[in-house]
């Protein structure tokens, strides 16, 4: 995929889940979303079919690379940036496998609404991790089998690794 600008316009594409959760009361959300167009989610394998996965001390499973997408930043370079700097890898944007579409309420009644897209990718050349790259994150190659996810978590970082999994 070479560029993602609307990703209302994938609603109707047959091979990307799209999923419109219904308006809900939430401040944090609210404040995150208010000022962004949504984050961007990157489920990156290699070609051996391991999973590039961010954890941390503090996070009871792993994570995608993901970050925020500004109103005026495009989707598909938010993806390819996150990876880079989170992992030192440089990754393709292959496809969407699924959008997103949140309305957070604050407390006061305003409403905003925000887009996640999920992304696959692929490392361009190297697959090596760069242990200097990112923030207080670990980043590391996992096979999918090791990956141990908590059987009756039903959220929305859970259930975007169970995609890849």
């Amino acid at each position: 995929m070479d560029e993602l600008t609307d990703p209302e316009s994938l609603r109707d594409r047959d091979d990307v889940e799209y999923v419109e959760n219904p308006p809900e009361v939430h401040q944090h959300h609210h404040d995150a979303y208010d000022d962004i167009a949504g984050y961007v989610v990157v489920g990156v394998t290699d070609p051996e079919g391991r999973l590039l996965v961010l954890e941390h001390d503090d996070a009871p499973y792993p994570h995608l690379c993901f970050t925020e997408v500004d109103h005026d930043e495009e989707y598909v370079e938010a993806a390819r940036g996150i990876v880079t700097t989170a992992t030192g890898v440089d990754a393709t944007g292959d496809d969407v496998l699924r959008v997103r579409r949140s309305t957070y309420r604050a407390e006061d009644g305003r409403e905003t609404s925000g887009y996640d897209v999920v992304f696959t990718a692929s490392p361009v050349e190297t697959t090596e991790i760069d242990p200097e790259a990112g923030h207080d994150w670990t980043a590391s190659w996992r096979d999918p089998t090791t990956i141990d996810l908590p059987a009756g978590e039903d959220n929305d970082v859970v259930n975007d690794v169970r995609l890849f999994l």
